[in-house]
């Protein structure tokens, strides 16, 4: 039954949509099934956006605005003012590669508007990629000796980082889906992505889920919030002792880590005191951390600050972190003003995107990992489409093509 609903679907999309749109189409499928590797995502990515932009090109499909293209490009100009005044310019070239990076939000914004049938498509794209992530993790931890602190879980891609940030927010997008619409497979991708996340050891991650969870609680049924507490205090006494440690070594400052990012968030201070502007330059904290760290900081060069709002303002200057906050604060407008309409259930996950991953950034540099900056934007144009108050003929928000054939 499913497989003949799916072919009819198909068949109407070929119908109904030019070839550059079709095309367009099933490279943004791709692009989200190879999140997890930069390679992948931008070759998706770069095809994706040269298709579209011909497709509107020819006129065969609308280009169409939305406010948070004005955020985005902000900080595409904030960065390359400071690339431009940065005393020392390495990685200019890839502030390039920036402005083509944004670019896949309107392209896909582009695509789900013109293509109302491809939403359910990118839910079971989004889907297959958290969980297929998700379940290589657990082969690796159940298999490979991936259990401990030197040895995590990564999934397919290069760092845990990059994977527990990709699965962390995808974690959250099928519990609130399988919550307001109880489908089965939305709970098996919740339960194998959570169980991954909890595997990786990532205190961050862990910290920006249950953030984003207590505010969904808090905005919807305060009354959870009473059970969820004794639930949770049950489950921390029965977790198994490894993990327990690790939770509570988030207060330990006598462990290396916890006291290198406390002498990480000093130095990025004294860069924005010097430079509150225009900051040091993309791509040069690296670098401009040995003049500025305390003598008894544990790492001499670390790759980048650790916090996404003290990195983008030491890096790209107070306009660059405006930017940054204007991307969240409008986001989370376009959710709040659907919280009481029928498209809730989007408004809720826009919501728990967006919290999950700015609460984690407050420890990890996470808006500047390629591969979560790509799933960010990829969330945030599904979320503001399903939103949008469509035409009721067409395939209403939320609800996959198969279901609406």
């Amino acid at each position: 039954m499913l497989g003949a609903e799916a072919r009819a679907a198909y068949s109407a999309f070929r119908t109904q949509h030019s070839g550059l749109l079709q095309a367009a189409a099933v490279l943004y499928f791709l692009h989200i099934l190879f999140q997890f590797k930069p390679a992948g995502a931008e070759l998706g990515a770069f095809f994706t956006i040269f298709l579209a932009g011909w497709a509107i090109a020819r006129r065969e499909a609308r280009f169409s605005f939305h406010i948070l293209y004005f955020p985005l490009f902000v900080y595409g100009f904030a960065s390359t003012l400071s690339t431009a005044f940065a005393e020392e310019r390495p990685h200019a070239g890839f502030q390039g590669v920036l402005w083509f990076k944004m670019l896949i939000f309107p392209a896909a914004v582009v695509l789900l508007r013109e293509i109302p049938r491809l939403r359910g498509w990118i839910i079971y794209a989004h889907a297959i990629f958290g969980g297929g992530m998700a379940i290589w993790g657990l082969i690796e931890f159940a298999f490979f000796g991936r259990r401990d602190l030197e040895h995590r879980i990564n999934g397919p891609t290069a760092h845990v980082m990059t994977f527990s940030g990709l699965v962390m927010p995808l974690s959250l997008m099928f519990l609130v889906l399988w919550w307001r619409e109880r489908k089965w497979w939305q709970l098996a991708v919740t339960l194998v992505t959570a169980l991954a996340l909890l595997l990786t050891y990532t205190r961050s991650v862990w910290i920006g889920w249950l953030a984003a969870a207590l505010v969904l609680m808090l905005l919807s049924r305060v009354r959870l919030v009473f059970y969820a507490a004794p639930a949770l205090l049950l489950f921390v006494t029965f977790m198994p002792l490894n993990l327990f440690a690790r939770l509570i070594s988030v207060v330990d400052m006598d462990q290396t880590s916890n006291f290198d990012r406390v002498r990480m968030l000093e130095g990025g201070v004294e860069m924005i005191r010097d430079q509150p502007l225009l900051g040091v330059g993309p791509g040069n904290v690296k670098d401009s951390y040995a003049l500025y760290r305390k003598h008894d900081a544990p790492r001499p060069r670390p790759p980048h600050l650790h916090n996404n709002v003290v990195q983008i303002w030491a890096e790209r200057g107070i306009l660059g972190l405006s930017a940054y906050l204007l991307l969240m604060a409008l986001f989370l407008r376009e959710c709040v003003r659907e919280w009481s309409g029928p498209r809730r259930r989007w408004a809720e996950v826009g919501v728990a995107v967006t919290v999950s991953l700015a609460v984690a950034g407050l420890f990890e540099f996470n808006f500047g990992d390629t591969e979560v900056f790509y799933l960010l934007l990829n969330l945030m144009a599904l979320v503001v489409v399903q939103l949008e108050r469509t035409d009721p003929s067409a395939n209403e928000a939320g609800v996959p093509v198969v279901e609406a054939a």
